[in-house]
C-alpha cells in the first residue's frame, strides 16, 4: 500500500535522465515548431499547410502528426493533457486541498513545459503571428479549454467533488491561469535566467500564497480597561 510519503514523491519525483530516443523526439518536435514559426512569419498561417511544414522540417507529414494534431497547435507547442500515468499519480497523491492540489498540478505543468521547443524569442514570435491571425489566437483557446476540461476531471477525481462543481471548474481554470501567467513572464520579460519551467512554478507558487489563509491574531479573552 502506497503511503503518504510515497505518493508525495511519486508527483513530485525529479524525472529520470533524458535516453537517446527520448532526445530525438524532442528535437524533431523542436525543429517541427520552429518550421511552424518561420513560415507563418513568411507566408501567413492561414497560406501554410502541414505538407509546407513536414517538408520545412525534413520529415513526413506523417511524422507531423506523431506530434501534433494541426499546424495551430505546432505554432504554439503547447504541452498536452496528463498522460494516463501522470493522471494517475495526481489522484493519488495525498492531500484534497486547494494548496496541494494547486502544489502538484504546478510540477505536472513544469515538467510538461519543459518539453516545449526553448527560446524566448521564439515565442515572442508566436506572439506577432497571432496578431496578425486571430483565429491561431482562438485555436489555441480552444486547445487550452480542451485541456481545461480533462483537468477538471482528474481534480475531481482526487477530491472527491462534483465533475461539474464550482470547486473543481474554479480550480482547474486557476491553474490554466498560472500556467499561461508563468510562460508570457518569462517570454515577455525574460525576468528568470531558469527557463519556462522555473517561471510556471514561480507563478504557481505565487498563486498558492494568495490562496493562503490571512494570519489572524488570536483573539482576547478580556477587554482592556
Amino acid at each position: 500500500m502506497m503511503t503518504s510519503g510515497t505518493a508525495a514523491s511519486a508527483v513530485r519525483e525529479p524525472a529520470p535522465a533524458e535516453g537517446l530516443r527520448a532526445r530525438r523526439r524532442r528535437q524533431t518536435r523542436a525543429e517541427l515548431h520552429a518550421a511552424t514559426v518561420r513560415l507563418a512569419r513568411e507566408h501567413g498561417l492561414e497560406h501554410v499547410t502541414v505538407e509546407m511544414i513536414s517538408k520545412e522540417a525534413g520529415v513526413s507529414p506523417r511524422t507531423f502528426f506523431n506530434y501534433f494534431r494541426t499546424k495551430e497547435t505546432a505554432l504554439f507547442a503547447w504541452p498536452g493533457g496528463l498522460t494516463e500515468a501522470e493522471a494517475e499519480q495526481f489522484v493519488s497523491a495525498p492531500g484534497r486541498g486547494p494548496d496541494a492540489v494547486l502544489r502538484d498540478l504546478g510540477d505536472v505543468f513544469a515538467t510538461h513545459v519543459d518539453e516545449m521547443p526553448p527560446g524566448a524569442g521564439a515565442f515572442e514570435d508566436v506572439l506577432a503571428v497571432v496578431e496578425k491571425v486571430p483565429s491561431a489566437l482562438g485555436a489555441f483557446l480552444a486547445e487550452c479549454d480542451a485541456l481545461e476540461r480533462d483537468l477538471a476531471g482528474a481534480i475531481a477525481r482526487r477530491t472527491g467533488d462534483a465533475p461539474d462543481g464550482q470547486t473543481v471548474a474554479l480550480l482547474a481554470g486557476i491553474a490554466m491561469t498560472a500556467v499561461r501567467s508563468g510562460l508570457m513572464r518569462w517570454a515577455r520579460d525574460e525576468q528568470h535566467p531558469d527557463g519556462p519551467a522555473a517561471s510556471v512554478r514561480d507563478s504557481f507558487t505565487a498563486l498558492r500564497g494568495l490562496l493562503a489563509p490571512a494570519h489572524t491574531p488570536p483573539a482576547t479573552t478580556e477587554r482592556e480597561a
